[in-house]
């Protein structure tokens, strides 16, 4: 297997749209060489020194993005993670591993939650009445629009930008390579990107009226009078709001941002996690792919200001939910209309998208109680499915069909969250027959990519295919659409 899964494509940046003005990119395994000279030091002994500034729950992403002559012997990797190394190595990587590791990852991380304070579970943080603030207080949620659109950030010096969960932990490799997106600006300003979390938590709480009041519960949570999330659309739209959804796919960088500089300049890294897919192309090879990131994508546009943007998926977060769509400008990525961002199918709007958010309710009471119940690590992340999965089963439900790949929920789980269903029936959950049938159909029907056979072999090509982004800069995508990696 040649050693240029994240190649960069010679006919990125002839596009305005693709801003390498604001961004100019440079490849991932350049910008390691370049750091690592810098330093004067090993290959090994640079990334020994990396890993051990980094949190090793969040490490397995990164090892995955690795330039192939950068990964690691096991011997460099903490003891828990050794075995993966060999996987590494060999550039292994594919649906059936994701399955295996999505069940293994709760044995991996267990052991470190053990010492840690004990964290909030996946019903916890679904259930939460507060959003947390980057300042360490938390804030009660809005219960009506003015207030929503009224709240803004307290008067604190901001985060900086990219400082996501990863970035906060991973301290850098050295002052020329950072993991975070230096020079980069937000898509939305900061005040908006507060009422992004504000609603998503606002659509979580009322999705979790849907379960059965526990002894000496207090009142069901509204938001305008509203207590379901499809009520508040609906109550949005009779207002004049714009509310669209869509079903979107883009490169995963599990959050995760690095840059370099050169002097005064910063150059962005673009971060992937290449996979062998299990499909053959035309000359009986194995496809390789990148993994995608996915979600439904929801717009809600007032009258004036700024849209809220959301997003649905079992995340890394720790729970199957609602969270902002507060995204860095990262234009060769998740730019929502240069293409770098895939979505399939038409936009979800009226009765559609009220179909949507019920099952969105659904599908959070019982994957955030069967993570609860099952004492899973990151809400189940993984074991309930990734981020591809839950979207994936939501398409499925609204859709009788998916555009997504690699699809990995197993058996196991799938029984577990039909078990998980009828447990909460039978105590008193709030869903309509149609949207629990929906739902039932979805765990049937939705594809599993561990063995392709001759039969399912095309349903899979369309789905990989339907899922890459129209463009890109890199050129293993390019490729797999079919389009020319020369420069015009």
């Amino acid at each position: 297997m040649a050693d240029d899964l994240l190649k960069l494509s010679d006919s990125w940046g002839h596009s305005q749209g693709d801003g390498t003005d604001i961004a100019p990119l440079v490849p991932f395994e350049q910008a390691l060489e370049s750091s690592s000279l810098r330093r004067n030091i090993s290959r090994d002994d640079f990334l020994k020194s990396t890993l051990t500034q980094l949190n090793h729950q969040r490490l397995i992403p990164l090892l995955f993005m690795l330039p192939r002559r950068w990964r690691l012997q096991p011997a460099a990797l903490p003891q828990s993670l050794r075995n993966l190394g060999g996987v590494l190595e060999h550039g292994l990587l594919s649906p059936l591993l994701l399955a295996a590791l999505a069940d293994d990852l709760q044995h991996l991380i267990a052991h470190e939650g053990k010492r840690q304070p004990a964290k909030k579970n996946a019903m916890d943080r679904w259930c939460q009445r507060s959003i947390d603030l980057d300042d360490g207080s938390s804030r009660l949620l809005p219960t009506n629009l003015i207030a929503l659109q009224s709240i803004s950030s307290p008067d604190s010096a901001p985060p900086s930008p990219g400082a996501g969960a990863l970035a906060r932990v991973a301290k850098g490799f050295s002052a020329e390579l950072q993991w975070r997106n230096e020079g980069l600006p937000f898509l939305q300003p900061e005040n908006a990107r507060l009422r992004n979390r504000a609603l998503a938590q606002v659509l979580n709480v009322l999705g979790s009226n849907r379960l059965p009041p526990p002894p000496g519960s207090s009142e069901p949570f509204r938001f305008e009078s509203c207590d379901r999330s499809s009520a508040l659309i609906t109550h949005l739209i009779a207002g004049g709001w714009q509310c669209r959804a869509r079903f979107r796919a883009s490169v995963a960088s599990f959050g995760l941002g690095a840059s370099t500089r050169d002097g005064d300049q910063w150059s962005q890294i673009p971060l992937a996690v290449p996979y062998r897919t299990g499909l053959c192309d035309s000359q009986g090879e194995e496809r390789r792919a990148l993994l995608p990131h996915c979600s439904l994508e929801m717009e809600l546009q007032p009258d004036h200001g700024e849209p809220f943007l959301l997003q649905y998926y079992q995340g890394t977060e720790g729970l199957n939910g609602w969270a902002a769509l507060n995204d860095l400008n990262r234009p060769w990525q998740n730019d929502r209309s240069n293409g770098t961002v895939a979505y399939p199918g038409p936009e979800l709007t009226g009765e559609t998208l009220s179909a949507a958010l019920d099952l969105c309710d659904l599908m959070g009471a019982v994957h955030n109680s069967a993570a609860q119940q099952n004492r899973l690590v990151i809400g189940g992340y993984g074991a309930l499915g990734y981020c591809i999965d839950s979207t994936a089963m939501l398409e499925v439900a609204v859709r009788q069909t998916t555009h997504l790949f690699p699809l990995t929920l197993g058996g196991l789980w799938r029984q577990r969250l039909d078990d998980q269903l009828n447990q909460l029936l039978e105590n008193g959950l709030k869903a309509s027959a149609e949207t629990v049938e929906r739902y039932r159909q979805s765990l049937d029907t939705t594809p599993q990519d561990l063995f392709v056979n001759r039969n399912t072999v095309n349903d899979a090509n369309r789905r990989l295919l339907a899922s890459q982004p129209p463009h890109s800069p890199f050129a293993l995508v390019r490729s797999l659409n079919g389009e020319s990696t020369a420069k015009p």
